[in-house]
């Protein structure tokens, strides 16, 4: 007689059944880690409808170009979204929302959808004008006898400086605070024993909270952060209060360095990448990056000469002729992605808001995704 072989207890049962789903949830989990950490696959590209030409800049998720006679916004994917007539031998500025353009002594004023807000004649010749949050500044006149005027979104009148500019020359100017409701200058003056910077601030529509001697080094750069204004020039960077008043254990040496891109975080510190001068100066023969940051001041070697780098999503990237380049923060060395082009890549114009740079190639124009490197959870975000 063929002896039956004793039934598993119920017990026993549900103890391998609960250790089995343990096993394929553990399993999962795995796969997904693994996933969830695999290097981006490569980088993908899109030409867009116009030549290389200084004319170009990024607009938010959009770029804008100027053919010499319209200004055109077009998308990443190479759409125009919107013209703009501004006539001959135009200039224009822009944050990622709004566009301050100039013909001759007229300004014009542009929303994202190409709308004009305001335009009209400011009765003298305009040098250049810039765009920020609420307001937009405008330097006309005489180099050497400038007036600034700062307008609102709408052209509404809301300030006006001409005697602290009197035998200066108007540099730049740029809104900072929160809600961009203060504003630096620089101006030259070339009339004393020895060149020299001054920078002013002021609140819009109320007063000059402050003017700085920045001495003889040439001032190229201001940065808003944390309520700091870095002020780089040549030698070294300084850092100042929205008054003007020095912090001067905050100062940084930068000198042979030169300021390439700037990322500013809505919260934390800002990034500043520098490349050396000397690799900057002609044909970007690029082959060493610095990061400054808070505390940090990080170096890093490139694997390869690139003709441009940047900073984005807390991640740096280089471009050289045949491959973009990634490194995060802390990472000791680059990720390489070959670029997807027939063409060699010529020069890094600038980064979008939504992960993506636009390049130059000889005449031709691309936008090419910036892998992050991890598809969740990367360090960046």
């Amino acid at each position: 007689m063929q002896r039956m072989k004793p039934k598993m207890s119920q017990k026993r049962a549900i103890t391998l059944l609960v250790v089995g789903v343990v096993v394929i949830v553990l399993l999962i989990w795995l796969l997904l880690s693994a996933l969830n950490t695999k290097p981006a696959t490569g980088v993908s590209a899109t030409q867009l409808p116009c030549p290389y030409s200084d004319n170009i800049r990024p607009f938010g998720k959009n770029v804008l170009y100027y053919d010499g006679l319209n200004l055109h916004c077009m998308s990443s994917s190479g759409s125009v979204r919107w013209s703009y007539q501004l006539g001959p031998n135009a200039g224009f500025d822009c944050t990622d929302e709004v566009v301050a353009a100039w013909e001759g002594s007229t300004i014009f004023i542009l929303d994202q959808n190409g709308n004009s807000s305001y335009n009209d004649n400011l009765g003298e010749e305009i040098q250049f004008a810039r765009a920020g949050k609420q307001y937009v500044g405008a330097v006309i006149g005489d180099s050497t006898t400038p007036r600034l005027v700062v307008k609102d979104h709408h052209g509404s009148h809301m300030d006006e400086e001409a005697d602290a500019y009197n035998n200066l020359i108007l540099l730049d100017l740029g809104f900072y605070g929160p809600n961009g409701q203060y504003m630096w200058t620089l101006a030259l003056d070339v009339f004393g024993t020895a060149a020299n910077t001054i920078m002013n601030t002021f609140e819009v529509g109320k007063m000059n909270t402050g003017e700085v001697s920045l001495g003889e080094p040439i001032t190229y750069a201001v940065v808003y952060e944390n309520n700091k204004l870095r002020v780089i020039n040549t030698r070294k960077m300084r850092t100042f209060d929205y008054r003007g008043t020095e912090d001067i254990s905050a100062s940084a040496l930068v000198y042979g360095w030169r300021l390439l891109e700037t990322e500013v975080p809505e919260r934390g510190d800002a990034l500043m990448l520098f490349a050396p001068t000397t690799q900057t100066e002609n044909i970007f023969d690029i082959r060493e990056l610095r990061l400054l940051s808070g505390s940090r001041d990080r170096r890093y070697s490139l694997p390869d000469s690139c003709v441009g780098a940047t900073v984005w999503n807390k991640t740096i990237y280089a471009l050289s002729g045949t491959q973009l380049l990634r490194a995060g923060m802390n990472d000791n060395r680059f990720t390489t992605y070959d670029l997807p082009l027939s063409s060699q890549a010529s020069v890094l114009i600038g980064t979008l808001t939504d992960g993506k740079a636009v390049i130059g190639c000889g005449d031709e124009v691309y936008v090419i995704t910036l892998p992050q490197g991890y598809n969740v959870g990367n360090e960046g975000r």
